[in-house]
């Protein structure tokens, strides 16, 4: 028997799949793409938060932040669970060089969502970003302990850790995660 979605249903699958490529698309780098993608995954449905913050970061790395800025905002206002939106509009903030409300709304995220990883790790892409290696390292650390397994914050996958994945200390931290997964595995799958 062959199942077929409704109209609407087989709407939302092609608007999660557009989505989808659009998150590949940012990752390798390529921001017009990406923000191509998201604009069609919108255009089949308007309230995608996913698919409005991977614009809006896209966008940003553009240099197209003011233009990111509303899509930042419509994110937080329209998620459920707006930690990672919260992060999302840190960054833009960020590159829009107003540092001191991209830090308070990274906090925001952190305290709306202070078990998401994803939250954790844009903090340090933003401390990367600033060139504050401290800070970078202290959120990548609390990154790695909540991530699961799979997630590896490398380039060329991810363009956000070129300044420090060079580093000795990025290294050794990738490395001893690496040592406690094999000595410790978790009775649960990862987090996603």
């Amino acid at each position: 028997m062959k199942f077929k979605l409704s109209p609407e249903g087989e709407r939302k699958r092609r608007a999660a799949v557009l989505t989808q490529i659009g998150i590949d698309l940012h990752d390798r780098g390529r921001f017009d793409a990406g923000a191509a993608a998201f604009e069609q995954a919108l255009a089949l449905g308007p309230g995608r938060v996913r698919a409005i913050r991977g614009k809006a970061l896209c966008l940003s790395q553009l240099g197209k932040a003011q233009e990111a800025l509303a899509y930042a905002e419509k994110a937080v206002e329209l998620a459920q669970y707006p930690g990672l939106s919260y992060a999302t509009l840190g960054l833009v903030l960020h590159r829009l060089g107003r540092g001191e409300e991209a830090e308070k709304a990274f906090q925001l995220g952190l305290e709306n969502t202070p078990d998401d990883f994803r939250v954790y790790y844009n903090f340090a892409c933003y401390w990367a970003e600033v060139g504050d290696e401290e800070e970078c390292r202290r959120y990548l650390a609390l990154t790695l302990e909540l991530a699961p397994e799979s997630f590896v914050p490398q380039p060329p996958n991810d363009p956000d850790m070129a300044r420090y994945s060079h580093e000795k200390w990025f290294a050794d931290m990738l490395a001893a995660r690496k040592r406690r997964a094999v000595d410790w595995q978790p009775a649960e799958a990862g987090i996603q």
